[in-house]
């Protein structure tokens, strides 16, 4: 576990670590690592959903962001104050979640999220150019769904997400 500075009022530091490990047909052992921390952790949410493919528009909305915390919903968070989202499929999940990261209609990006994988979106340890913030400010809100929505699946899977903010 990782030590934060001293901070009044005192806060979290949440450790993260990504393993990788394969061994080639030629039995040489390739393995990579990647470990960071995000510190100034004051909220941790982990919450499971069910995701029908019985949905309509672009999924069903899962995390959205506002503005302040006058704003705030269930459910909602200030984008400012946000440092760490994981969103993972289950490994029982029988197909992929796709889930739209949405600024505007016009505007939006989409993962493809197989059974036991994981998505990480963080933005604690990126350096941008100051006339930029480091937030999840372009995000409005995130949206999941099961499968593409063609209407060729007709299940449902089971998804959990953190989300830490200050």
């Amino acid at each position: 576990m990782a030590n934060c500075a001293p901070k009044t009022p005192p806060t979290g530091c949440l450790d993260v670590t990504i393993q990788e490990s394969i061994i080639l047909p030629n039995y040489n052992l390739q393995q990579s690592f990647n470990t960071f921390t995000v510190c100034g952790i004051n909220n941790y949410v982990t919450r499971t959903e069910v995701i029908d493919y019985r949905w309509s528009g672009s999924g069903i909305g899962i995390i959205d962001f506002v503005d302040s915390k006058s704003e705030q919903t269930p459910g909602s968070f200030v984008n400012a104050d946000v440092k760490y989202i994981r969103i993972t499929n289950f490994p029982n999940s029988d197909t992929y979640a796709s889930i739209h990261c949405i600024n505007t209609i016009s505007e939006s990006v989409t993962f493809k999220v197989d059974p036991g994988k994981s998505i990480i979106l963080s933005n604690d340890d990126v350096e941008i150019p100051s006339a930029t913030t480091s937030s999840f400010g372009y995000i409005n809100e995130i949206k999941a769904m099961a499968g593409n929505g063609d209407g060729s699946y007709t299940g449902s899977i089971q998804i959990e997400y953190v989300v830490a903010s200050a």
